[in-house]
């Protein structure tokens, strides 16, 4: 990986190759967790990891391809748990810790990750109905 200062996240974290390649081993973890894998039974993993590819490369500061629903569109409904959202942040430190990805940016990804949590959990939703 990229580990110079000036460099952006999206260098930082490989381009497109890097990117892909810690979604995969993102993925990998996620379906290896049993708490997890049950919420992607029915999805098509090579469309799954494509869009996520495309969205931690927008928010890494890449070029945005990501043409994916709304994030709360696509998790509503799903019963995914403040917990749930708390492991997939951990698989995903693990998997860019693995890819050679250096604290500092792991951290930044976290940073960028975290505020979704309402969104992906749907506790947005949840707020604006109470």
């Amino acid at each position: 990986m990229t580990d110079t200062t000036e460099a952006t996240l999206y260098q930082r974290l490989g381009e497109g190759a890097g990117i892909a390649a810690v979604v995969d081993g993102l993925y990998t973890r996620i379906l290896g967790d049993e708490t997890l894998a049950p919420y992607f039974t029915e999805t098509r993993m090579v469309d799954q990891k494509r869009h996520m590819a495309l969205f931690l490369a927008a928010a890494a500061g890449g070029p945005d391809g990501y043409k994916g629903k709304d994030l709360g569109v696509a998790h509503a409904g799903r019963g995914i748990s403040g917990e749930d959202f708390d492991r997939v942040i951990g698989h995903a430190a693990s998997a860019l810790a693995e890819a050679g990805v250096d604290a500092d940016a792991i951290n930044q990804v976290a940073g960028a990750l975290l505020p979704l949590r309402p969104v992906i959990t749907n506790e947005v939703a949840v707020e604006q109905t109470a």
